[in-house]
Parts: structure tokens; sequence; C-alpha cells
């Protein structure tokens, strides 16, 4: 899109005045008066002119000045922002994911949405099993600073102290130092090295595993927010359902991406977009950081927090 530098500078503040939080429709005189430029009113109402004619902004009636279309949107994040290059590879730790969710949802009035980390992902250093009941046993996977994650799965037939413990040193063996979900395919590819009484329900536990260690976790702040602003009383998406539709939707993508209102999954979200960003553990994709806001919140402010977070963490 052909912009003279002029009307981009126009363009520019039209943006950062209207997304502040308020969203009032930009007037000329307003714009001139509160970013200092060193041109005359007439001049930016030509401008504006010449930006609503090329499709980037609107004026919701007569003299009530202009809002971003959103088309301008788009063209102002592709224009002034390099938002693919922000952030890349960041890789938080989890305490900081949820004190950023706090920090950005209290400070900016918006709804932050994440996931958190996979469990799938950490690393084991040894299996003990312990006779939970009468029909299970109770399979304790422990990390190297003493966490666990502890799941039940059926005994077999033939049961005694002695299986259960062959069957912890065979899992200790595939186990062991590997990451959960490595585990597992291990406990596929080994089956046959497994102890002769445990095979025949290695593949349901194997199955029970996966099912509970890939299991959804997530956290949601700030929705009362989101609530308020887009005036629902209805319940909206949001939470794991959503993060699954964004990281279709975002997949292999890395920094920070848009989605526009057009782009999301429900009309409730018409006025809003939303701010997404991948993390990394070890290299290894995790989630996302998903800040869903009102097109009038503070973006510029928003994009400088995660430019400021890939900075220290990235």
């Amino acid at each position: 899109m052909n912009i003279s530098p002029r009307d981009q500078l126009v363009f520019s503040a039209v943006m950062r005045l209207y997304c502040d939080g308020q969203g009032v429709p930009v007037a000329s005189s307003k714009l001139v008066k509160q970013t200092g430029m060193s041109v005359c009113s007439a001049t930016v109402r030509n401008a504006m002119a010449r930006l609503e004619k090329a499709g980037l902004l609107f004026s919701p009636h007569t003299s009530a000045g202009r809002v971003p279309t959103e088309a301008g949107f788009h063209y102002w994040f592709e224009e002034f922002f390099h938002l693919d290059g922000l952030a890349q590879y960041w890789q938080p730790q989890q305490n900081q994911l949820v004190e950023l969710a706090h920090s950005l949802a209290q400070k900016y009035k918006v709804c932050c949405c994440v996931g958190l980390p996979q469990v799938s992902s950490q690393t084991v250093f040894r299996v003990e099993i312990l006779d939970f009941d009468s029909d299970s046993w109770l399979v304790l996977l422990i990390d190297r600073s003493g966490q666990s994650n502890n799941i039940c799965i059926n005994k077999p037939k033939v049961n005694s102290d002695s299986l259960r413990y062959q069957f912890a040193t065979w899992l200790n063996t595939v186990f062991s130092q590997q990451s959960l979900m490595e585990g597992l395919h291990r406990m596929k590819a080994m089956a046959a090295t497994a102890p002769a009484d445990c095979r025949v329900l290695l593949t349901q536990w194997t199955k029970q595993l996966a099912q509970q260690l890939g299991s959804d976790n997530s956290i949601v702040v700030g929705e009362r927010h989101l609530y308020s602003q887009l005036m629902q009383t209805k319940d909206l998406p949001i939470g794991v359902n959503l993060l699954h539709w964004v990281e279709d939707k975002l997949a292999f993508r890395n920094g920070i991406s848009v989605l526009l209102p057009t782009d999301l999954p429900s009309p409730e979200f018409k006025e809003c977009l939303i701010l997404s960003l991948p993390y990394f553990s070890n290299q290894e994709y995790q989630s996302r950081f998903c800040i869903i806001a009102p097109k009038i919140a503070a973006i510029e402010a928003l994009i400088s927090e995660f430019h400021a977070i890939g900075e220290i963490g990235g």
C-alpha cells in the first residue's frame, strides 16, 4: 500500500490515540494538540481523508473523528511492528508465566489465557510402584527435584510384591533420565522385555499413562475484564479450547502473532484481538501465552511488555 511518510505519521498517531483503553474517535484537532505535530488541523484532516479512502480509517458519523478499520489494524501491525522477531524461543519458568499473566491482566485490564508447561516434557529420575488398593497399583514418576506424577493403573491378574518390584525395575530402565513422552514411546518399543505377567496389560497401561500425562492444563486470568468490556452475560469460549484453536491457527509460527476479529472463532470476540506468543523449554515447544484484549486496549504498551520479556528470558 502506497502511503506517504506524512500520512503514515498521522495514521500512527491515530492508532496510538485510539488504542489507549478508551477507544474514542480521533479528531484532527485532538491529534495536533496531543501529539505536538507541527502541522495544522486542516493538513491532518486531509491526511485522514486519504487514509479513509485507502480503507484504513473510517468515521462512525459526521464530525466524529476517525477510528481504524480492521484493514487499518492489519496495516498497523504489518508496517509498524516487527512482531515475528520479538521474544523468539521464549523460555520462561512456570512461575514467570503465572506472574506475568496476573501482572498484565491487572495493569491493562485484559484477559490472559496461558497453557501451562506440558507434563509430558518433564524428565523422570526414578519410578516407584506402590500397592494402592485391591485393584490398583500407584505409579510414581519422580523428577530430580522430588516432584512426582502419580497415576493409578489396574493390577495384573497374577499379582504379587515380587512382580510389582520386577515391573518397577523395568519401568526405571524404560524411563530413567527420559522425558515422560519419550518414556511412553520406549514402553511400546521395549514391550517384549517387560515381565511376562505384565505384558497382557502393557498396552492398556501405556494408554492410561498417555491419557493422564497428556491432560490439558491452563490458567485464565482477568476474564472479568473481558466480560465487562464486551458486556457479555453468557460464557465466552476461553481456556483450553481457545488455546487449542490458536495453536492450530498459528502452528509453527514463532514470535508474536496477532489474530484480528475476523480471524477469531466466535462472534462474541468481534470487538477483540488476540496477541499470542509461544514458549519453549530446552528448545521444545510447550504451549502459548495469549492476551485477549479489546481493540481499544493499550496495544503498543502490551507489545512493549512482550519485547521486554523477550530480552530478559528469550
